[in-house]
């Protein structure tokens, strides 16, 4: 007896039209609109990640700064920077680049 009851109150509900309208209003929001929850979920998530790449930009340049604060400040390091990164030599010197196979790993 309980369960037709339920199965006829079910039945009453989708037999109303404000009930079959606000259903169907739903699915061309969520699923067909424009303007979409489903791109709007997309879209969110991108803006996520791009305040997550902004914020690891905006660390590289502030690491970027400081090593060229130290480089302009200090003539030693300078000179250190100049050569492990560009392999620079004074007037007779020879450079030997040995790589560790660990590295290479």
């Amino acid at each position: 007896m309980k369960r037709n009851s339920i199965l006829l109150s079910f039945i009453k509900v989708f037999k109303n039209k404000f009930f079959v309208t606000g259903i169907l209003f739903l699915i061309w929001i969520i699923f067909f609109d424009q303007s979409n929850l489903l791109d709007w979920k997309k879209a969110k998530k991108d803006v996520k990640r791009q305040k997550m790449e902004r914020q690891y930009y905006q660390e590289e340049i502030a690491h970027t700064r400081e090593k060229l604060r130290e480089l302009r400040s200090n003539r030693d390091s300078l000179e250190k920077f100049a050569r492990e990164q560009y392999y620079y030599l004074q007037d007779g010197e020879e450079i030997f680049i040995v790589e560790d196979a660990a590295q290479k790993r």
